[in-house]
């Protein structure tokens, strides 16, 4: 934040989730301290860093306007968008964070896909990591209804082209680990790109689940529907691209 200073009434606002007019009634009442002190008028202006003590609950009046950042672990059923009138939304399920409704998903899972999904009320990292020019890896798990094939390998690697998209796939690394499972990385976050990327070699996607975005692993301690806060040093992951990926490509 860039003022070194702020509005009493502000800070409350945000760090305790209340409108502006219930903030200043609280302030007025004698209910606010600030470094100890009771303060009673909205308007005083506070340091970003002093103490606020509301209801015997003690903040930083900076955390309020920090940006936070999630990683879930998607349920099949639920929709990226920011409102659906027939199925339910991922947002909702961040209901107990305060001002979870400033929150959006960082790209889209299909209703289906499960796993690994960021969400976060920081616009900037939003478009970082969607944006097609950074090429941000991410890597799924795809149980198929016919058996992989080795040559298909080589297939993904050189790009497909799907009868219904104008343009050819880039190169995803397709990774055999069983008959009917493989691992999939692409970089761009095309509409159904990975169950596309299966129709072009006459094969049909089952299940779905995002395991990796850039070097960022989904956590296996969560369950669907879990979701934990991240710090600064996993986020760097998600711009380092998927291992393998970068030895395939790169090599």
């Amino acid at each position: 934040m860039a003022k070194d200073t702020l509005r009493l009434d502000k800070a409350l606002c945000h760090n305790f989730d209340v409108p502006r007019t219930y903030a200043a009634k609280l302030i007025k009442a004698g209910l606010v301290e600030v470094d100890g002190e009771v303060l009673t008028d909205p308007a005083t202006k506070i340091s970003i860093n002093a103490q606020i003590v509301l209801d015997g609950n003690e903040t930083n009046a900076s955390d309020g306007f920090k940006k936070r950042v999630f990683m879930l672990n998607k349920p099949s059923g639920y929709v990226c968008a920011d409102r659906d009138n027939n199925n339910p939304i991922v947002i909702n399920i961040f209901s107990d964070i305060p001002k979870f409704t400033s929150m959006h998903c960082v790209g889209r899972l299909d209703i289906d896909t499960t796993g690994l999904i960021l969400v976060t009320d920081d616009g900037d990292l939003n478009h970082k990591v969607t944006s097609p020019k950074m090429e941000v890896t991410k890597t799924y798990r795809a149980t198929t209804k016919n058996k992989l094939v080795e040559k298909d390998i080589e297939l993904f690697k050189k790009g497909l082209k799907h009868p219904e998209e104008k343009t050819r796939y880039k190169g995803a690394l397709l990774e055999i680990i069983g008959d009917h499972e493989a691992l999939v990385t692409v970089t761009e976050g095309r509409f159904h790109e990975v169950k596309r990327l299966f129709e072009c070699v006459g094969n049909e996607v089952l299940e779905l689940q995002r395991l990796y975005i850039g070097q960022l692993e989904l956590d296996p301690q969560l369950d669907e529907g879990e979701y934990i806060q991240l710090d600064d040093p996993s986020l760097e992951l998600v711009f380092k691209p998927y291992e393998k990926y970068t030895q395939t490509f790169n090599s």
